[in-house]
C-alpha cells in the first residue's frame, strides 16, 4: 500500500474515533461521558455493597465469603465427628475466627507465592495423583470423600486435583520458609535440663526430642513468618467486617 493510501486510511480512522467521542458527549451521552462524569463509589459505599454480599473479610479487596467460614467450620468439626448442632454460640464463634484467618493467611501466602516466585513453579502429576489417593484414603468409604468434595463445592475430578495442586504449592512454599534444623547439641542441652523425663537416656530418647524441637522451632518460625512476610506486610490491606462474620445463621 502507497504511502497516501496509508496516510488516507489513518486519517479516515481518526475521522471515525473524532466523530464517535463528539456524539458520545454530546448527542446521546455514552459510556466515555459517563464514565468520565460519574462520581467514583466511595469506600462506605463499597464495604456495605460487599457486607450486603456475604463478604466476611477482604484481602487486597479480594473477598473471603461467610459461606466460605462457615463450610470451612462444617468440615473441621465433621472431620472430629461433629456438627455445627452440637457445638455452643461462643465456640462457633472461636471456630469461625480460626477458619477466617486461615482464609486470609490462604489468600495472603498465594499473593506471596505469586511475588517471590518469578515463574509459576508446576506441581507434578505424579504428586498430584499421590495426594488425591492420601486424601481417599483417609475415608475408608469413598462416600466420605465425595461429601467432603461436595461441601467444598468441587466441580468434577479435575477441580480437585486443581485444589491439591493448588494446596501441594503452598505447603511446598510453606516448608521451604521455615527450614529448621536441630543439632545435637541442642538436643543434649535440652536433655540435660529434662533429663528426670527421659530414664532411658540420651541415645535412646535423641529422634525424639530432636523430633520435639524441631516442632518448636518450626511453630516459632511460622509465627515469626506470619508477622513478618504475610500480616505486617498487608496491614491496612485486610478488612475483617466482624458484624458479618459473626451473625449467627438465620432461617
Amino acid at each position: 500500500m502507497s504511502v497516501p493510501k496509508i496516510m488516507a486510511l489513518r486519517m479516515g480512522v481518526y475521522c471515525v474515533l473524532v466523530g464517535y467521542l463528539v456524539c458520545d458527549f454530546f448527542v446521546f451521552k455514552g459510556p466515555v461521558y459517563k464514565s468520565l462524569n460519574s462520581s467514583p463509589r466511595d469506600e462506605k459505599t463499597m464495604i456495605a455493597e460487599a457486607k450486603a454480599s456475604g463478604v466476611v473479610a477482604r484481602v487486597y479487596y479480594r473477598p473471603i465469603y461467610r459461606a466460605q467460614v462457615e463450610e470451612a467450620m462444617k468440615e473441621y468439626l465433621w472431620r472430629r465427628g461433629r456438627n455445627p448442632g452440637d457445638t455452643s454460640a461462643p465456640e462457633r464463634r472461636l471456630l469461625r475466627e480460626l477458619m477466617v484467618n486461615q482464609l486470609i493467611d490462604e489468600e495472603l501466602i498465594k499473593l506471596q507465592i505469586k511475588v517471590s516466585m518469578s515463574e509459576e513453579v508446576a506441581v507434578s502429576d505424579d504428586k498430584v495423583a499421590r495426594a488425591v489417593e492420601i486424601e481417599k484414603g483417609r475415608h475408608p468409604d469413598s462416600r466420605v470423600y465425595d461429601e467432603l468434595a461436595r461441601r467444598a463445592g468441587w466441580s468434577g475430578e479435575k477441580e480437585r486435583e486443581m485444589r491439591l495442586a493448588a494446596r501441594i504449592q503452598r505447603e511446598e512454599y510453606i516448608e521451604k520458609m521455615l527450614t529448621v534444623e536441630v543439632s545435637d547439641e541442642e538436643a543434649k542441652s535440652w536433655f540435660e535440663k529434662n533429663a528426670p523425663d527421659f530414664p532411658a537416656g540420651f541415645e535412646v530418647s535423641r529422634e525424639s526430642i530432636k523430633d520435639a524441637l524441631s516442632l518448636k522451632k518450626r511453630d516459632e518460625a511460622w509465627k515469626k513468618f506470619r508477622y513478618e512476610k504475610l500480616r505486617h506486610r498487608a496491614e491496612g490491606k485486610i478488612d475483617l467486617f466482624d458484624d458479618v462474620l459473626f451473625a449467627e445463621e438465620r432461617d
